[in-house]
């Protein structure tokens, strides 16, 4: 249950090394947590503001530890409900196997605060190639929340059917599942920023009508940022154009040795660089405009 009207509360969850924390940094907008070539980067849930409206409504993202031995987890969450089950998962992998264990307190936790769960997948793998995927559908089955799947590492942009066969390739595997309620491309990299647009949509198609009146809060106050965020990249762009297409040199007059070498260079005579003043002024004009670009480039890098 949703403990407090005011908040939204998304879990991000996936198979360990898949990519979570890198896509938690890209939908917030800012450098968070640990990212490294190695499973279990992040050890226990942690909470980020994702967006907050002026009412104080607050959309928050979990970044979860990543599962690692997903069989035996999806197992160990099955057996709790009996005493032995209960012991073995709360004081003897506690004990032998902290990573274990840390997994079902991650999974509790994702229960019992999120609203919407965020499941990240591999999308260069195949589903029925992959085998953790079923033993995952498990737990997020005793999780029993909305589920959104995300389509990480598409790879680079390709035929629009191909990329549409690939999400129904996925759609597909995971009919059998109720709580799957979408699956979309969501790539950490390459994806398009339209795709958070369609992102926000699924999201309140999973909420209760309780929640909605707040997510509709948080949800135009996104959209008023997100414009704000295109505007001011729009202006950035145009004053680089403004400023590129009105730079300018003046020459002197030009030389009759100076003609007559442009005309030699024209021509293929001269092979050697000899830079007359037109030359030069281009050099001028061009390394100026290479240094507005790269302004412009970590101007909206900053944005």
């Amino acid at each position: 249950m949703n403990k407090d009207p005011q908040k939204i509360n998304l879990s991000l969850v996936s198979h360990t090394n898949v990519g979570k924390t890198t896509l938690a940094r890209t939908l917030l907008g800012r450098d968070i947590g640990e990212v490294g070539d190695r499973s279990h980067v992040t050890t226990e849930p942690e909470d980020y503001v994702l967006l907050r409206a002026p009412d104080d409504s607050e959309l928050i993202l979990w970044d979860t530890p990543g599962f690692g031995d997903s069989v035996r987890l999806a197992e160990r969450l099955k057996a709790r409900s009996n005493p032995i089950g209960w012991f073995t998962s709360e004081i003897w992998d506690r004990l032998t196997d902290k990573s274990l264990w840390l997994n079902q307190q991650a999974i509790k936790h994702v229960r019992d605060k999120s609203l919407v769960i965020l499941y990240l997948v591999n999308a260069s793998e195949s589903p029925e190639a992959v085998p953790y995927v079923k033993a995952e559908m498990d737990i997020l089955a005793w999780v029993n929340k909305p589920v959104i799947v995300l389509l990480n590492q598409m790879g680079e942009a390709r035929p629009p059917e191909e990329e549409k066969a690939e999400v129904e390739l996925w759609r597909d595997y995971l009919k059998p599942y109720s709580f799957v309620k979408a699956v979309m491309p969501m790539d950490a990299f390459a994806r398009c920023w339209v795709q958070e647009y369609e992102l926000w949509k699924e999201i309140e198609s999973c909420l209760s009508d309780a929640d909605k009146p707040t997510f509709a809060s948080l949800h135009a106050t996104w959209i008023r940022q997100k414009q704000a965020l295109y505007s001011s990249s729009l202006e950035a762009m145009a004053a680089y154009m403004v400023k590129v297409s009105n730079d300018k040199e003046v020459l002197a007059s030009q030389s009759l040795i100076d003609r007559l070498r442009s005309i030699g260079r024209s021509l293929g005579f001269i092979k050697k660089d000899l830079h007359g003043a037109m030359e030069d002024a281009q050099v001028a004009l061009s390394t100026r405009a290479a240094d507005w670009l790269c302004t412009l480039t970590q101007r909206l890098i900053n944005i």
